[in-house]
Formats: C-alpha cells, sequence, structure tokens
C-alpha cells in the first residue's frame, strides 16, 4: 500500500474520534438566572427617590439687642469774618546814582638800576704761531713697566749708583771732613755702592724700540712757481759683454719673477683620467633638474644663476661646499631666491647612495660648476 492511503486513513480515524468524543471536553453551560422586574413611571420614581421632610424646630424668642444712642451731629464752626485786604505800598522813589570818582594812577615802584655792564676784555693781539719743532723719537711707553739692562741680575733691583762712587759690595757713606772732630778719631773712608742690578736678564729682543713715527712734523714748505728742470747726468756706459751671459741672466730674472707673481695661488691642475660622455653629463642634469622647481611669477624666474659645488667619491654633496659663482638679471632679492633654489635642488636630489656617476671619471665631476637658466639649464 502506498503512503497516501496511510495518512488519508489516519485522518479520516481522527476526525471519527473527534466527532465522537469530541462533546467529553465541552465545559458545561452555566445555570440561567430570572429576576422580577417592576415597571414604574416617573412620577412614582420621583416620589420614591425623594428625600424625607425634616420637621421645622420650634423658634425660641430672640433675646433683644439694646440698640445703640444715636450720636448727636456737629455743631458747624462760625465762619470767621472776612479781613479787608491791605492796601498796597507806594513804590519808593529810585535812589539817585552817584557819579563814579576818578580812579588815581597807582604810583610807580621805583625799579631798582641794573648793574652797569661789564667792561668788554680787550683783545689781545695774535701772537706769531712759533714753528713746530721738529720732536726727536721717543721711545714708546708701554703700561706694563719693563726691567732696565743691568750687567748683575739679584732679587732685588738696585739703581745704578753715583758716576764718583766706589763699586763695593757694603754700603758706606764718607767721610764728613766738616763735622765737628769726635772724640775718636775717624779713619778717613770714601763713599762706595753696590753694583747696579736688575730682577731679571733684559735681551736685546726686549730693549724698548724708538718710536717709528714722529709725534709732530713741520709744516710743508710752499711749492716755488718756477721749477728748474735737473738735467739728466750722464752716466758711464758699461763696456758690452758679451750676449750668452746677459741672456741667462734675463731668463733667471724671468722665472723668478714667474714664481713670485704666481705665489701661493698655483693652477688648479687639469683632472685626469677619460671625459665624462654627453649621456652621462646628461644624465647628470637630469637628475638634478627634477628637483628644480621655479616660481613663474616671480623675478626670481628671470636670473640665471651659476653654481658650483664639490662632491665626494661616493656620489654625495661635501657639506658647505655648495656656493654661488655668478648671477645675470634681477635684483639681490631675486638672485639670493635663485640661488636657494638651485641649492635646494642639488642637494635634494641626490640619491641615498649619491648621484649615479661612473666612479672610474671622479677627477672629471670632483668640481662641478652647473648653470641654473629657466630657459636652459647647462653643466659644466
Amino acid at each position: 500500500m502506498s503512503r497516501g492511503l496511510y495518512i488519508s486513513g489516519a485522518a479520516h480515524g481522527a476526525l471519527l474520534l473527534y466527532l465522537l468524543l469530541g462533546g467529553v471536553f465541552r465545559p458545561e453551560p452555566p445555570d440561567m438566572q430570572v429576576a422580577d422586574v417592576t415597571v414604574l413611571s416617573e412620577e412614582d420614581f420621583a416620589a420614591l427617590s425623594r428625600p424625607a421632610e425634616v420637621e421645622a424646630e420650634t423658634p425660641l424668642d430672640p433675646v433683644p439687642v439694646p440698640t445703640p444712642a444715636p450720636e448727636p451731629e456737629p455743631v458747624p464752626e462760625p465762619t470767621p469774618a472776612q479781613e479787608p485786604e491791605p492796601a498796597p505800598e507806594p513804590t519808593p522813589a529810585p535812589e539817585p546814582i552817584p557819579e563814579p570818582q576818578p580812579q588815581l594812577d597807582p604810583e610807580p615802584i621805583p625799579q631798582p638800576e641794573p648793574p652797569a655792564p661789564d667792561p668788554l676784555p680787550t683783545p689781545e693781539p695774535p701772537t706769531p704761531e712759533p714753528p713746530a719743532a721738529v720732536i726727536p723719537n721717543a721711545p714708546i711707553s708701554s703700561v706694563r713697566p719693563k726691567p732696565r739692562p743691568a750687567p748683575r741680575v739679584a732679587p732685588d733691583p738696585v739703581a745704578p749708583p753715583e758716576p764718583d762712587a766706589v763699586i763695593a759690595d757694603e754700603v758706606q757713606q764718607a767721610a764728613d771732613p766738616d763735622a765737628e772732630s769726635p772724640d775718636v778719631a775717624e779713619e778717613a773712608r770714601e763713599q762706595t755702592a753696590p753694583e747696579e742690578t736688575t730682577t731679571e736678564i733684559v735681551t736685546e729682543a726686549e730693549e724698548p724700540a724708538a718710536a717709528r713715527a714722529p709725534s709732530s712734523s713741520m709744516r710743508p714748505k710752499s711749492r716755488p712757481q718756477q721749477l728748474t728742470r735737473a738735467e739728466p747726468a750722464q752716466t758711464a756706459q758699461p763696456d758690452p759683454e758679451p750676449e750668452a751671459p746677459q741672456s741667462a741672466a734675463d731668463d733667471a730674472i724671468a722665472a723668478a719673477l714667474a714664481e713670485a707673481l704666481a705665489g701661493g695661488t698655483p693652477e688648479p691642475a687639469a683632472p685626469n683620467g677619460p671625459p665624462m660622455t654627453g649621456g652621462e653629463r646628461d644624465a647628470f642634469r637630469i637628475a638634478v633638474q627634477k628637483c628644480w622647481q621655479v616660481d613663474v611669477g616671480s623675478q626670481a624666474a628671470n636670473v640665471t644663476v651659476t653654481v658650483g659645488f664639490e662632491l665626494g667619491q661616493d656620489g654625495k654633496v661635501v657639506n658647505g661646499t655648495v656656493r654661488m659663482i655668478g648671477a645675470d638679471g634681477g635684483n639681490a632679492s631675486a638672485t639670493e631666491t635663485a640661488f636657494q633654489a638651485a641649492r635646494r635642488a642639488v642637494l635634494r636630489c641626490q640619491l641615498p647612495n649619491g648621484y649615479d656617476l661612473p666612479a672610474d671619471k671622479y677627477d672629471q665631476w670632483k668640481q662641478v660648476e652647473m648653470t641654473f637658466n629657466p630657459q636652459d639649464m647647462r653643466l659644466r
């Protein structure tokens, strides 16, 4: 049998059971209650709902309240008689105005007489200016005193003795012939003095030098009106020497002059190694140009600036070597702005490992001069 028959049979069986046993589970209906009702009219309902009347209480006799006596009316006060108005007083006549008395001028206060002016000093006749005296060269005074040169060195310096004193180690006074004769005859002795000494040895370099320039000079004389022309003195002509020694001396003098003129500024040596190719130079220029920003609307856009700098072997810019070599166009402010823009481009565009340049050509790109022109940037 199929499944549908089982389902259909079960459903019909359940329906039959519900019809047979369904009333068992129903509750019983409640009992109906019946009440008696009386029909009343409106008058009857009003009579039933009216409240019962309360019997009126018998009123007691009221206690008489004493009536107050009426107050007497006030007697009106008599009206006082009107007094007659006083007659107006006559207006007094105006007093005569007294004539003004003439004012007397106050007596002038005597002023003290001014003191007599001091007599003017009589101008003295101008004294002729004396000719300026030529002061000989004097030694330049120093703030710190220098020791005086002496042939002997001692802890305490000793002043130079008198010219007629005898040099001795002990100091003694000469006998005074004019003194009173003492009891004991005094031996005749000469005056002695110690030798001149100083605290340190004074060398020739420490001796004070004379002043180089005089403190005053003579007034220059007036130029004579007519100058006599000096005739050239005839010098004796030396005998002619051979040509070879003279030319050798001239060559030596010329070489010495060239060496002296060159001095300490020798020309930089030409860089060694192979030169950079055009592609390498353009690649270096383009690498710097990528970071070069030009403000088209400012005056710095019209400035051409040449910047020089030095590169290390690692391709990085050496600190403090970026400098401006020259500029063309614009004022000082615009030139400085253009230089700062070029400097930032050089420092900003170097890679973390420096510029990509051939290491074997380091002598060629060690010193770089680059021209930053807003129209065309060039590399040297």
